[in-house]
């Protein structure tokens, strides 16, 4: 009697086992959804980097309400922009509405859900409008006392009732790719009403040196360096060039 209550105990155990590892057993997300923020189609809008590359902490994303798999439409999957205007997440495949929040990025809000149909990897590019854009930017450094000059063009692209205006113009230089208002080692910033001639901004920092930033943790002969211009708008966020690389001597 032992021996049967034993064999149906094990009986039992084992097809909780199975049955929940068939539960278990779905596969991963497997599909990529990446894209960029474009003006007319050309232009991408390059945006702030997250905060310590914290999802949470993102200056600008959008959100995905997918159906199923255990989630409902009051549920979103946050899909963050990078700071060279793109992104890309890894999901399951299904019919997902993509909504940008309101005042979230440097463009006039989108207020319209957009329907994303995931088969397989697509790319798909989100059109925005951006209050500025910074074009022609271009750098040079003086090799006598390391200062980065930069020389650019700020377009107003939006003129009308929904324009806004330049807080500051501002330089960053940074020791990595990442180069922003919470990256940089050297910074300059010219306000908007001290810019003359939007179509010819120039700004000017100095590398610094190195031997006396305390807690780099990594070696102080660096020699190339980063450079990037933002706009920082009022009532809106921050809206930068692409990122360009300066070497010392």
């Amino acid at each position: 009697m032992k021996n049967k209550i034993k064999s149906v105990i094990l009986f039992v155990v084992v097809d909780l086992l199975i049955t929940s590892c068939a539960k278990d057993n779905y596969s991963g997300p497997s599909v990529t959804f990446k894209g960029a923020l474009l003006y007319n189609g050309v232009d991408t809008v390059f945006v702030q980097q997250s905060t310590g590359h914290d999802i949470n902490a993102a200056k600008v994303y959008f959100y995905l309400y997918e159906p199923g798999w255990q989630k409902t439409y009051t549920t979103p999957i946050r899909v963050v922009v990078d700071a060279s205007g793109t992104f890309s997440s890894v999901l399951f495949p299904s019919t997902y509405k993509l909504v940008m929040p309101l005042n979230n990025g440097p463009f006039i809000p989108k207020p319209d859900t957009t329907i994303v149909e995931l088969t397989g990897n697509q790319t798909m590019d989100i059109p925005v409008t951006p209050y500025y854009l910074v074009r022609n930017l271009a750098t040079s450094l003086s090799t006598t006392d390391s200062t980065v000059t930069a020389n650019f063009k700020i377009d107003k692209i939006v003129t009308d009732a929904n324009a806004k205006t330049i807080a500051t113009a501002q330089l960053y230089i940074s020791r990595t790719i990442i180069v922003d208002g919470s990256n940089y080692i050297a910074n300059s910033n010219l306000s908007g009403a001290a810019i003359t001639d939007i179509s010819n901004v120039v700004l000017k920092a100095k590398i610094p040196d190195l031997n006396k930033i305390v807690g780099l943790g990594i070696s102080t002969t660096q020699k190339q360096f980063f450079v990037r211009v933002g706009i920082r708008i009022n009532g809106s966020t921050e809206v930068f060039s692409p990122v360009k690389a300066v070497t010392l001597p």
